[in-house]
């Protein structure tokens, strides 16, 4: 691998987004949104600043991803039960006492596989939905995973907690016929099915080979990552991609480009026509998501026709992650 300055990546960017937007794709977010079709509701805050609630539980999983960014040694990482009390009853605080606390959506992961924490999840939502809903909110749910555990009675069980989309990480078990039942069954479920990978080269022709498995299963959404590098995966990324071909970029982090993978595919959807959407989910997200100034110019107009459409009740009220309110802008 071979760091290059950020600018020679956005050259080749750029001018692989400009034959796409000819082709029927589009950008959004002042530019950092490029995507095909509406994307995922749930993916909304990361471009506007917006409140949402993140619950991040739990360190391991059972698959073994090269490009894994988290410890691959790790040892369980947990709350104790006053821990997570706390974090409860924090939550129902801020819902409860603040009144510019209005978060619409809400997202259940993990820094290993979520379903491993289903128990976690259930106790929270149980106590924090009733109060979104006294707020007449409607939460809108994610959550992500590697598919493995989501049989039918977990399926069951994430319906109950009220999760409306399921983002699998189909790779993680070598796109599985197990993982792709669960989809199958999610998906007759009433669940958004999407599938999220990370923009790995090496996966570039099994996802090209499977965009019409994904059609056929009725996939809403294909958000393709940027694969974030740390240290715990940058030797084993050398070792899998020695020498200079393959490029390392920084911006607010380090990024493996995916060298053309994420726009190749976009153009062969746009080509087929695929209905599912595909986002370029890159470094950019990270500026967007992490901007704590999202007030100077921000403006909703900028993400107007971005994402699916989701009704956050009659009392919603869009604020920063501070609680502050966006100015109006032009």
């Amino acid at each position: 691998m071979r760091v290059v300055p950020y600018q020679e990546i956005l050259e080749r960017k750029f001018q692989k987004q400009k034959q796409l937007l000819e082709m029927g794709a589009v950008v959004h977010a002042n530019g950092h949104c490029f995507h095909t079709g509406t994307i995922s509701f749930g993916c909304r805050d990361c471009f506007s600043g917006e409140q949402s609630i993140n619950l991040f539980h739990g360190t391991q999983c059972m698959c073994h991803c090269p490009y894994c960014y988290y410890n691959p040694s790790r040892e369980e990482i947990e709350l104790n039960e006053k821990q997570e009390l706390q974090e409860i009853e924090l939550t129902k605080y801020k819902l409860r006492e603040f009144e510019n606390y209005h978060p619409a959506i809400v997202s259940f992961c993990s820094s290993g596989e979520t379903l491993l924490y289903i128990d976690i999840f259930e106790r929270y939502a149980r106590e924090i939905y009733p109060l979104l809903y006294r707020k007449n909110i409607h939460p809108y749910t994610f959550l992500y995973t590697n598919g493995i555990l989501a049989d039918e009675q977990m399926l069951a069980r994430l319906q109950r907690i009220g999760v409306n989309e399921l983002r699998f990480h189909w790779s993680a078990s070598n796109f599985s016929e197990q993982v792709t039942e669960h989809m199958k069954l999610a998906k007759q479920m009433g669940f958004v099915l999407t599938v999220e990978e990370p923009a790995y080269p090496l996966n570039r022709e099994a996802l090209l080979a499977r965009l019409p498995q994904m059609e056929a299963l009725g996939v809403e959404h294909l958000d393709l990552v940027e694969l974030h590098l740390t240290g715990y995966n940058w030797d084993a990324m050398e070792r899998l991609f020695p020498g200079d071909e393959y490029l390392v970029y920084k911006d607010f982090f380090y990024h493996l480009y995916d060298h053309g993978m994420t726009y190749e595919i976009m153009e062969e959807c746009l080509k087929q026509r695929y209905h599912f959407s595909v986002m370029d989910c890159n470094s950019g997200v990270e500026r967007c998501r992490n901007n704590q100034d999202q007030d100077v110019g921000f403006s909703w107009e900028s993400i107007r026709g971005m994402c699916d459409e989701w009704d956050c009740g009659p009392d919603f009220l869009p604020r920063m992650r501070n609680g502050k309110a966006y100015k109006k802008t032009k």
